[in-house]
């Protein structure tokens, strides 16, 4: 009963608090980053920074209930409730890819401390995955921020669960996975940009940390990496051939939601 309460609850707060925390994130960083706001609807003001808040893109009026600084859209039933207009649909898939994430972490990892630093790293790839399919850029501060939480996360659970050597996974997944990205990105800068880099470094800390086996402290580590970064090449190629297929020529495509999502499957697959 605990565990199913535990899941329940942890999808509702992907859904109607983390979720649209990270839509207006995303907004704001591609309407001010990427000069694009008519994409995805109006970001604050420069005024409004201090409080910032998501508005409506016909009426401007505020989507915000409360003290939070965005109502959930799936809430909103993608309307507005002023003017009624339609909202960007994208919304309601960070909600929900939030919230079944949110799930699955919980249904897997349980009441357990490793739990925390799964979830906010699920939180920061959805963020990032969005933006990179919107303007395929990852965005660094994304980056940074979700990835100093992680540690700080990893650090603290390693040290109350007595396996301080589980953190050398940790380390060697970051530098497995960063170091494979990183040489393809020096061979082909166009093809793969430097976030993707990032991205993988981050990616690798956590499967690395969660791969890690006390039995084989090295090779269960780099064993989860290269099976992420597997998994992220397949959907990425995947990806690559169905965007082939649709737009009828060979264009450019963003690599980090294959790396965010091939990350999480291990992290869940491994624990």
């Amino acid at each position: 009963m605990t565990g199913v309460l535990l899941v329940i609850g942890a999808a509702l707060v992907g859904a109607v608090v983390v979720g649209p925390l990270l839509n207006h994130a995303v907004t704001w960083w591609i309407g001010w980053r990427s000069a694009v706001p008519p994409l995805l609807g109006r970001v604050p003001g420069r005024g409004e920074l201090g409080r910032p808040r998501s508005r409506c893109p016909g009426c401007g009026d505020s989507l915000a209930p409360g003290g939070l600084p965005v109502r959930p859209g799936l809430a909103l039933a993608l309307r507005c409730p002023g003017c009624r207009a339609r909202l960007p649909g994208w919304t309601a898939a960070v909600e929900l890819v939030t919230a079944g994430l949110f799930a699955a972490a919980a249904a897997v990892i349980g009441p357990e401390p490793a739990l925390v630093p799964v979830l906010v790293l699920f939180a920061g790839l959805v963020a990032m995955s969005a933006v990179d399919l919107a303007v395929m850029r990852i965005p660094t501060r994304f980056v940074y921020l979700t990835a100093a939480a992680v540690a700080a996360g990893l650090v603290v659970v390693s040290l109350v669960d007595g396996t301080p050597r589980r953190l050398w996974g940790g380390l060697l997944g970051a530098a497995v996975y960063g170091g494979m990205l990183l040489v393809l990105h020096l061979i082909s800068p166009r093809m793969l940009g430097f976030g993707d880099v990032r991205l993988a470094t981050l990616v690798g800390l956590a499967v690395g940390w969660y791969g890690w086996d006390p039995v084989h402290p090295r090779f269960a580590p780099v064993q989860a990496v290269l099976n992420a970064g597997l998994l992220a090449a397949v959907g990425g190629a995947v990806g690559g051939l169905v965007l082939l297929v649709v737009r009828g020529r060979d264009k450019p495509f963003p690599f980090g939601p294959a790396v965010a999502a091939a990350g999480a499957v291990v992290i869940l697959a491994v624990w």
